[in-house]
């Protein structure tokens, strides 16, 4: 019986830097491209004011997936300037409710994925050489991983791999 996380970031298709940063988490703490027993299916939205407009994609991943075994899906998103900023609250806000109110977990960067990953913000027109850039050199091994068990939001936190361990045992956890 397979696993399939139904993974949805902000980034588009071509960027897919929110992808490779959770990809190389993934990677380094359960082995993922080691496994045949999980499948990780990327969405990208293309912005994240676009969540509401994956959601066919979502379903047909996870209608495929169903003769295998289960999926979850795993909405990322930054949580931008929620702490000072109405308009970001209040988009944080609906993101979580859309979450809840279909059961599918919310994982949050604060205030972006390049700030928890990188320790600090990047222009729009570096992220996606910032995100290559990081995978080759294999930035992931030097990241601090408590910074990604974070049960509230806080500058470069993240609650990713407090989501990931209901999916995981620990003995899936590479020693």
């Amino acid at each position: 019986m397979g696993f399939q996380i139904v993974l949805v970031v902000e980034a588009n298709e071509k960027a897919q830097t929110d992808y490779i940063y959770i990809k190389s988490i993934l990677n380094h703490v359960y082995n993922i491209r080691l496994r045949n027993d999980i499948k990780i299916s990327p969405v990208f939205m293309g912005g994240k004011g676009n969540y509401e407009k994956v959601s066919n994609k979502i379903n047909k991943l996870v209608k495929a997936y169903n003769y295998i075994g289960e999926s979850c899906v795993i909405y990322c998103f930054d949580t931008d300037k929620y702490d000072s900023d109405t308009g970001d609250e209040k988009a944080l806000h609906d993101e979580m409710q859309y979450c809840a109110d279909n059961g599918y977990e919310f994982v949050w960067f604060c205030h972006d994925i390049e700030e928890v990953f990188l320790g600090k913000s990047v222009s729009n027109s570096e992220k996606t050489e910032k995100a290559k850039s990081y995978s080759a050199r294999h930035g992931v091994e030097n990241l601090n991983l408590k910074a990604f068990e974070a049960k509230v939001m806080g500058k470069k936190k993240s609650n990713l791999l407090l989501i990931l361990k209901k999916y995981f045992e620990d003995k899936d956890v590479k020693e």
